[in-house]
Protein backbone atom coordinates (compact mmCIF):
# COMPACT_ATOMS: atom_id res chain seq x y z
CA UNK A 1 0.00 0.00 0.00
CA UNK A 2 1.89 3.33 -0.85
CA UNK A 3 -0.33 6.52 0.80
CA UNK A 4 0.99 10.64 0.03
CA UNK A 5 0.81 12.45 2.84
CA UNK A 6 0.38 15.82 3.75
CA UNK A 7 1.73 17.93 6.61
CA UNK A 8 0.57 17.91 9.60
CA UNK A 9 -1.32 14.77 9.22
CA UNK A 10 -1.31 11.07 10.93
CA UNK A 11 -0.34 7.75 8.83
CA UNK A 12 -2.43 4.35 9.65
CA UNK A 13 -0.60 1.13 10.39
CA UNK A 14 -2.60 -1.66 11.36
CA UNK A 15 -4.62 0.21 13.29
CA UNK A 16 -2.20 2.52 14.97
CA UNK A 17 -1.94 6.09 14.00
CA UNK A 18 1.63 7.06 13.93
CA UNK A 19 2.26 11.20 14.10
CA UNK A 20 4.24 12.64 11.76
CA UNK A 21 5.95 16.19 11.53
CA UNK A 22 5.31 18.95 8.80
CA UNK A 23 6.65 18.17 5.85
CA UNK A 24 8.98 19.16 2.79
CA UNK A 25 10.61 16.08 1.39
CA UNK A 26 8.44 13.06 -0.11
CA UNK A 27 10.35 9.47 1.13
CA UNK A 28 9.16 5.73 0.66
CA UNK A 29 9.59 3.78 3.88
CA UNK A 30 9.17 0.03 3.69
CA UNK A 31 7.66 -1.78 7.18
CA UNK A 32 8.16 -5.61 6.61
CA UNK A 33 6.42 -7.44 9.24
CA UNK A 34 7.39 -11.60 9.43
CA UNK A 35 4.70 -13.48 10.98
CA UNK A 36 5.85 -15.88 13.41
CA UNK A 37 5.37 -19.57 12.89
CA UNK A 38 2.56 -21.69 14.10
CA UNK A 39 3.13 -24.69 15.50
CA UNK A 40 0.96 -28.25 15.50
CA UNK A 41 1.53 -31.22 17.64
CA UNK A 42 1.04 -34.21 15.67
CA UNK A 43 -0.42 -37.42 18.05
CA UNK A 44 0.83 -40.29 16.14
CA UNK A 45 3.45 -42.54 16.53
CA UNK A 46 6.12 -42.68 13.81
CA UNK A 47 9.15 -42.36 12.85
CA UNK A 48 11.57 -39.04 12.33
CA UNK A 49 11.85 -39.39 8.80
CA UNK A 50 8.20 -40.16 8.44
CA UNK A 51 7.23 -37.28 10.65
CA UNK A 52 9.63 -35.10 8.35
CA UNK A 53 7.95 -36.38 5.29
CA UNK A 54 4.20 -35.45 6.70
CA UNK A 55 5.24 -32.41 7.88
CA UNK A 56 6.31 -30.93 4.76
CA UNK A 57 3.34 -32.57 2.83
CA UNK A 58 1.21 -30.73 4.85
CA UNK A 59 2.35 -27.96 6.67
CA UNK A 60 6.05 -26.51 6.35
CA UNK A 61 8.41 -28.88 7.71
CA UNK A 62 9.49 -30.42 11.07
CA UNK A 63 9.32 -28.12 14.14
CA UNK A 64 12.11 -25.88 13.79
CA UNK A 65 12.60 -23.04 17.39
CA UNK A 66 14.94 -20.43 16.29
CA UNK A 67 14.36 -17.15 18.85
CA UNK A 68 12.61 -16.48 21.96
CA UNK A 69 9.02 -15.88 19.98
CA UNK A 70 9.27 -19.15 18.62
CA UNK A 71 9.81 -21.07 22.03
CA UNK A 72 6.78 -19.03 23.94
CA UNK A 73 4.77 -20.10 20.77
CA UNK A 74 5.81 -23.84 21.00
CA UNK A 75 5.85 -24.24 24.32
CA UNK A 76 1.96 -23.68 24.68
CA UNK A 77 1.05 -27.08 22.35
CA UNK A 78 2.64 -29.92 24.38
CA UNK A 79 0.54 -28.14 27.40
CA UNK A 80 -2.87 -27.70 25.51
CA UNK A 81 -2.70 -31.46 25.02
CA UNK A 82 -1.39 -32.56 27.76
CA UNK A 83 1.99 -33.97 26.48
CA UNK A 84 3.59 -35.26 28.54
CA UNK A 85 6.46 -37.91 27.04
CA UNK A 86 8.84 -36.88 23.99
CA UNK A 87 8.31 -35.85 20.98
CA UNK A 88 9.59 -35.34 17.19
CA UNK A 89 11.33 -31.67 16.23
CA UNK A 90 12.84 -30.47 13.15
CA UNK A 91 16.54 -30.88 15.02
CA UNK A 92 18.82 -33.66 13.64
CA UNK A 93 22.69 -34.35 13.02
CA UNK A 94 23.55 -34.32 9.41
CA UNK A 95 25.91 -37.12 8.97
CA UNK A 96 26.15 -35.84 5.40
CA UNK A 97 27.36 -32.84 6.11
CA UNK A 98 31.48 -33.57 6.34
CA UNK A 99 33.91 -31.39 4.51
CA UNK A 100 36.78 -29.88 3.68
CA UNK A 101 37.75 -26.60 5.14
CA UNK A 102 39.44 -25.51 2.13
CA UNK A 103 37.10 -23.86 -0.20
CA UNK A 104 34.29 -25.16 1.88
CA UNK A 105 34.27 -28.45 -0.35
CA UNK A 106 31.59 -30.97 0.62
CA UNK A 107 32.90 -34.51 1.14
CA UNK A 108 29.93 -35.93 -0.86
CA UNK A 109 31.16 -33.96 -3.84
CA UNK A 110 34.19 -35.84 -3.87
CA UNK A 111 34.81 -39.47 -4.90
CA UNK A 112 38.04 -40.45 -2.76
CA UNK A 113 37.25 -41.03 0.39
CA UNK A 114 39.81 -43.38 3.53
CA UNK A 115 37.55 -43.16 6.64
CA UNK A 116 39.17 -46.14 9.04
CA UNK A 117 36.19 -48.84 9.42
CA UNK A 118 33.20 -47.94 11.36
CA UNK A 119 34.30 -44.44 10.89
CA UNK A 120 32.97 -41.68 11.26
CA UNK A 121 30.52 -42.80 14.23
CA UNK A 122 30.36 -39.67 16.44
CA UNK A 123 30.82 -41.03 19.91
CA UNK A 124 28.91 -39.38 22.59
CA UNK A 125 27.89 -36.98 19.49
CA UNK A 126 30.90 -34.55 20.07
CA UNK A 127 33.25 -35.85 17.23
CA UNK A 128 32.89 -33.31 14.69
CA UNK A 129 36.43 -32.94 13.27
CA UNK A 130 38.69 -35.40 11.31
CA UNK A 131 42.47 -36.28 12.17
CA UNK A 132 44.91 -38.44 10.08
CA UNK A 133 45.50 -41.30 12.39
CA UNK A 134 45.79 -45.00 13.89
CA UNK A 135 42.82 -46.77 14.86
CA UNK A 136 43.13 -50.62 15.86
CA UNK A 137 45.92 -51.05 13.49
CA UNK A 138 43.90 -49.07 10.93
CA UNK A 139 45.31 -45.88 9.83
CA UNK A 140 42.99 -43.28 7.83
CA UNK A 141 40.33 -40.98 8.97
CA UNK A 142 38.85 -40.40 12.31
CA UNK A 143 36.57 -38.24 13.81
CA UNK A 144 37.43 -36.70 16.97
CA UNK A 145 35.95 -34.20 19.15
CA UNK A 146 37.15 -30.62 17.93
CA UNK A 147 38.46 -29.60 21.42
CA UNK A 148 41.05 -32.50 21.47
CA UNK A 149 44.79 -31.38 21.20
CA UNK A 150 47.04 -32.92 18.10
CA UNK A 151 49.22 -31.55 15.77
CA UNK A 152 48.33 -30.99 12.40
CA UNK A 153 49.05 -30.35 8.30
CA UNK A 154 48.41 -27.09 6.81
CA UNK A 155 48.26 -26.81 3.06
CA UNK A 156 50.11 -24.61 1.03
CA UNK A 157 48.62 -23.39 -2.27
CA UNK A 158 52.13 -21.47 -3.30
CA UNK A 159 54.28 -25.12 -3.51
CA UNK A 160 54.31 -28.45 -5.29
CA UNK A 161 53.78 -32.31 -4.99
CA UNK A 162 54.91 -33.38 -0.86
CA UNK A 163 56.09 -29.86 -0.36
CA UNK A 164 52.22 -28.30 -0.47
CA UNK A 165 51.85 -30.07 2.92
CA UNK A 166 53.62 -28.90 6.30
CA UNK A 167 53.35 -30.66 9.01
CA UNK A 168 52.80 -28.49 12.21
CA UNK A 169 53.84 -31.00 15.43
CA UNK A 170 55.31 -27.92 17.79
CA UNK A 171 52.22 -27.13 18.66
CA UNK A 172 49.56 -29.49 19.83
CA UNK A 173 46.12 -27.27 19.38
CA UNK A 174 42.60 -28.10 18.91
CA UNK A 175 40.95 -28.30 15.59
CA UNK A 176 39.62 -24.33 14.99
CA UNK A 177 42.82 -23.29 16.48
CA UNK A 178 44.70 -25.37 13.26
CA UNK A 179 42.28 -24.07 10.96
CA UNK A 180 42.88 -20.45 12.01
CA UNK A 181 47.15 -21.01 11.84
CA UNK A 182 47.14 -22.95 8.53
CA UNK A 183 44.57 -20.08 7.07
CA UNK A 184 47.25 -17.42 8.51
CA UNK A 185 50.46 -18.84 8.05
CA UNK A 186 49.75 -20.92 4.54
CA UNK A 187 46.72 -21.66 2.71
CA UNK A 188 44.40 -23.66 5.07
CA UNK A 189 43.93 -27.18 6.62
CA UNK A 190 45.17 -29.66 4.53
CA UNK A 191 42.58 -31.75 2.08
CA UNK A 192 42.83 -35.67 0.58
CA UNK A 193 41.36 -35.19 -2.60
CA UNK A 194 42.69 -38.78 -4.03
CA UNK A 195 44.93 -41.28 -3.28
CA UNK A 196 48.26 -39.44 -3.91
CA UNK A 197 47.50 -36.95 -1.58
CA UNK A 198 46.55 -39.39 1.51
CA UNK A 199 49.80 -40.66 0.73
CA UNK A 200 51.93 -37.71 1.25
CA UNK A 201 49.57 -36.66 4.04
CA UNK A 202 50.25 -40.49 5.32
CA UNK A 203 54.10 -39.61 5.15
CA UNK A 204 53.56 -36.47 7.51
CA UNK A 205 51.71 -38.42 9.96
CA UNK A 206 54.60 -40.85 10.67
CA UNK A 207 56.73 -38.50 11.44
CA UNK A 208 54.49 -36.69 13.68
CA UNK A 209 51.90 -38.71 15.02
CA UNK A 210 47.78 -38.09 14.40
CA UNK A 211 47.07 -35.11 13.06
CA UNK A 212 44.33 -32.70 11.83
CA UNK A 213 43.33 -32.57 8.27
CA UNK A 214 40.62 -30.42 7.05
CA UNK A 215 37.88 -32.42 7.71
CA UNK A 216 34.80 -31.49 9.58
CA UNK A 217 30.74 -31.28 9.90
CA UNK A 218 28.38 -29.17 10.74
CA UNK A 219 26.59 -32.19 13.29
CA UNK A 220 23.44 -30.27 14.61
CA UNK A 221 20.93 -28.20 12.38
CA UNK A 222 17.35 -28.07 11.40
CA UNK A 223 15.08 -29.84 9.23
CA UNK A 224 14.92 -26.62 7.03
CA UNK A 225 18.46 -26.52 7.21
CA UNK A 226 18.93 -23.86 9.75
CA UNK A 227 22.47 -24.27 11.45
CA UNK A 228 21.18 -25.17 15.36
CA UNK A 229 22.74 -23.08 18.06
CA UNK A 230 21.79 -22.59 21.76
CA UNK A 231 20.08 -26.02 21.68
CA UNK A 232 19.09 -26.34 25.29
CA UNK A 233 20.49 -30.11 25.47
CA UNK A 234 19.20 -31.89 28.99
CA UNK A 235 22.67 -32.89 31.27
CA UNK A 236 24.46 -35.43 29.23
CA UNK A 237 22.67 -34.68 25.87
CA UNK A 238 23.76 -35.68 23.55
CA UNK A 239 25.58 -38.96 24.30
CA UNK A 240 24.88 -40.97 21.19
CA UNK A 241 24.60 -43.63 23.34
CA UNK A 242 24.77 -47.37 21.49
CA UNK A 243 25.66 -45.67 18.46
CA UNK A 244 23.21 -43.68 15.73
CA UNK A 245 21.27 -41.10 17.83
CA UNK A 246 21.11 -38.76 15.03
CA UNK A 247 17.57 -37.56 15.55
CA UNK A 248 15.98 -35.42 18.33
CA UNK A 249 13.35 -35.05 20.74
CA UNK A 250 11.92 -32.26 23.14
CA UNK A 251 10.64 -33.34 26.44
CA UNK A 252 9.45 -30.67 29.18
CA UNK A 253 11.47 -28.52 27.29
CA UNK A 254 14.50 -29.99 26.94
CA UNK A 255 16.52 -31.85 24.28
CA UNK A 256 17.45 -35.35 24.06
CA UNK A 257 19.40 -37.35 20.90
CA UNK A 258 17.37 -40.48 19.50
CA UNK A 259 17.73 -42.90 16.88
CA UNK A 260 15.76 -41.77 13.89
CA UNK A 261 14.24 -45.19 13.58
CA UNK A 262 12.33 -44.85 17.26
CA UNK A 263 8.74 -43.87 17.10
CA UNK A 264 7.51 -40.70 18.95
CA UNK A 265 4.82 -37.57 18.54
CA UNK A 266 5.92 -34.78 16.61
CA UNK A 267 5.42 -31.32 16.05
CA UNK A 268 5.11 -29.22 12.59
CA UNK A 269 5.63 -25.97 12.12
CA UNK A 270 3.90 -23.82 9.29
CA UNK A 271 5.19 -20.78 8.15
CA UNK A 272 3.51 -17.98 6.44
CA UNK A 273 4.65 -15.25 4.48
CA UNK A 274 5.81 -12.22 5.42
CA UNK A 275 3.76 -8.86 5.15
CA UNK A 276 5.14 -5.85 3.78
CA UNK A 277 3.90 -2.46 3.46
CA UNK A 278 5.17 0.70 2.14
CA UNK A 279 4.28 3.88 3.11
CA UNK A 280 5.42 7.37 1.11
CA UNK A 281 5.28 10.04 3.67
CA UNK A 282 6.70 13.95 3.47
CA UNK A 283 9.30 14.89 5.95
CA UNK A 284 10.53 18.25 7.08
CA UNK A 285 13.72 17.91 9.11
CA UNK A 286 16.26 20.98 10.35
CA UNK A 287 19.22 19.16 8.74
CA UNK A 288 19.90 17.83 4.94
CA UNK A 289 18.02 14.79 4.79
CA UNK A 290 20.20 13.94 2.64
CA UNK A 291 22.82 13.23 5.03
CA UNK A 292 23.01 9.12 6.05
CA UNK A 293 23.15 10.57 9.63
CA UNK A 294 19.81 12.32 8.99
CA UNK A 295 18.20 9.65 7.69
CA UNK A 296 19.29 7.09 9.90
CA UNK A 297 17.83 9.14 12.64
CA UNK A 298 14.56 9.80 10.92
CA UNK A 299 14.19 6.06 10.82
CA UNK A 300 15.20 5.35 14.37
CA UNK A 301 12.34 7.86 15.26
CA UNK A 302 9.78 5.79 13.12
CA UNK A 303 10.69 2.57 14.65
CA UNK A 304 10.36 4.11 18.19
CA UNK A 305 6.76 5.27 17.73
CA UNK A 306 6.80 1.56 16.34
CA UNK A 307 7.49 0.07 19.42
CA UNK A 308 6.03 1.67 21.72
CA UNK A 309 3.19 0.54 20.58
CA UNK A 310 4.50 -2.85 20.45
CA UNK A 311 4.46 -3.29 16.85
CA UNK A 312 8.47 -3.57 15.91
CA UNK A 313 8.78 -7.63 17.29
CA UNK A 314 9.18 -9.55 13.99
CA UNK A 315 9.16 -6.07 11.97
CA UNK A 316 12.16 -4.86 9.29
CA UNK A 317 12.10 -1.14 8.89
CA UNK A 318 14.32 0.00 6.16
CA UNK A 319 14.27 3.31 3.05
CA UNK A 320 13.04 1.94 -0.03
CA UNK A 321 15.76 3.15 -2.88
CA UNK A 322 14.62 4.86 -5.86
CA UNK A 323 15.83 3.57 -9.33
CA UNK A 324 18.10 6.33 -9.39
CA UNK A 325 19.73 5.51 -5.75
CA UNK A 326 18.15 8.29 -3.73
CA UNK A 327 15.60 7.81 -1.20
CA UNK A 328 14.93 11.47 -0.98
CA UNK A 329 13.60 13.80 -3.71
CA UNK A 330 13.07 17.28 -2.96
CA UNK A 331 9.48 18.45 -3.08
CA UNK A 332 8.92 21.11 -6.32
CA UNK A 333 5.65 22.37 -5.86
CA UNK A 334 3.50 22.77 -2.90
CA UNK A 335 0.33 20.59 -1.54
Amino acid sequence: MELLLGCPSIMKLNLFLLFLTACLVPVTVSILRTVPPNYNLMMTLVTWPDAQNYCRVMYTDLATILSDTDWLRFEKKPASKGLTTSAWVGLYNDLNSWRWSLNDLPLTSVTYTNWVPGQPNNRLGKQACGIIGDSNGYIGWIDRPCTELNSFICYNANFSGAARFIGISSSYLTWPQAQTYCRTHHTDLASSLNSSDDDMLLQVRDKQGDSWIGLYTGTWKWSDGTNASNIPWAPGQPDNAGGYEYCAVVNNGLFYDERCANLHYFFCHTIYPARGQIMRLQVKSDGSVFDPAVQSSILDQIKQKLEEKGMLENTTVTWKVQPDGNIFHKKKDDL
